[in-house]
C-alpha cells in the first residue's frame, strides 16, 4: 500500500463522512487507507467511522480506550498503519486534502518530510480574527527560535512521512506533546522538509480544540524539547 492517512479524532461525527468523501474524491487512483483514531468519543465518532468502513473498505476505525490526547492518537494510528507512506490530518477538513497528491509527489522526489504549509507563498490562514493570528505567529516563532526548527509552519497538524523514518524513532516520541509534528522533526533530524501551500479553511463542523490547558501543553512540549535540543542550552532559555 502506498499511503495511509492518519486522522486523529475527538467528537467529530459529523465530520467523518465528509473526511472520508474529499479523499476518495482528492486521492483518485492512489492505493490509500484512512485510519480514524477516536478517543471514543462520547459523540459515537468511532463508530460512524466503523458504519462506513463497512461498505467502504479503504476505511479503518480504531477505538483508543487509554492514554488519550492528540499526540498519542497519531503514534497509534501511525504504528497500525499499512502504508509506505504516512499522513497525518485533522478530520474537520480545514486541512485541504486537494494537496495531498502534490505531498506525496514531493516526497517522492526526495523529501523525508513534506508538511502541508499556510505560511509560504500561496498559503493563508483564511478566515482567523487578528488575535488568533497573533496566538499562531508567537507558537511558530518560539518553535523556530527554541528548537531551530526550518519551517515556515512547524505549528502545522498536516503532514507526510516515510513509515521507515517514523519506525525510526518510534520509541523516542513522547505522546503527550500537542504538536506531533515537533516531535518528530526534533528526533529524527531530516535533512531535506518540503513544504506544500494550502489555505487554512473554516470550521464547518466540531468545535475547535484550542484552550488554555492546550496552550499549557505547547509550553510543556517545548521546553521539553528544549532541554533535550542541541540547538540552545536550557541555561541559556533559563
Amino acid at each position: 500500500m502506498r499511503l495511509s492517512v492518519i486522522s486523529p479524532t475527538l467528537n467529530e461525527a459529523e465530520c467523518v463522512p465528509h473526511l472520508v468523501e474529499e479523499l476518495e474524491r482528492s486521492l483518485g487512483d492512489i492505493d490509500y487507507e484512512i485510519l480514524i483514531v477516536d478517543d471514543n468519543s462520547p459523540d459515537g465518532t468511532w463508530s460512524v467511522a466503523q458504519d462506513i468502513s463497512l461498505t467502504h473498505p479503504r476505511v479503518r476505525s480504531i477505538r483508543r480506550m487509554q492514554n488519550p490526547g492528540l499526540g498519542a492518537a497519531v503514534i497509534h494510528g501511525f504504528s497500525d498503519a499499512e502504508g509506505d507512506v504516512l499522513a497525518c490530518m485533522d478530520a474537520d477538513l480545514q486541512h485541504d486534502p486537494s494537496i495531498l497528491g502534490r505531498m506525496l509527489e514531493e516526497l517522492e522526489h526526495g523529501a523525508d518530510i513534506v508538511v502541508g504549509s499556510r505560511y509560504i507563498d500561496g498559503g493563508g490562514t483564511g478566515e482567523w480574527d487578528r488575535l488568533r493570528r497573533i496566538q499562531s505567529w508567537i507558537a511558530n516563532k518560539t518553535a523556530q527560535f527554541l528548537l531551530g526548527v526550518r519551517l515556515k509552519d512547524p505549528m502545522s497538524g498536516y503532514f507526510l512521512i516515510w513509515r521507515k523514518d517514523f519506525s525510526e524513532v518510534r520509541e523516542h516520541l513522547n505522546g503527550n506533546g500537542f504538536k506531533i509534528l515537533l516531535e518528530i522533526l526534533s528526533n529524527l533530524h531530516a535533512s531535506k522538509i518540503k513544504e506544500v501551500p494550502y489555505t487554512f479553511r473554516p470550521r464547518t463542523q466540531g468545535k475547535s480544540k484550542l484552550s488554555g490547558r492546550v496552550i499549557l501543553q505547547y509550553v510543556h512540549q517545548l521546553w521539553r524539547l528544549c532541554s533535550t535540543s542541541r540547538h540552545l542550552s536550557i541555561r541559556f532559555v533559563k
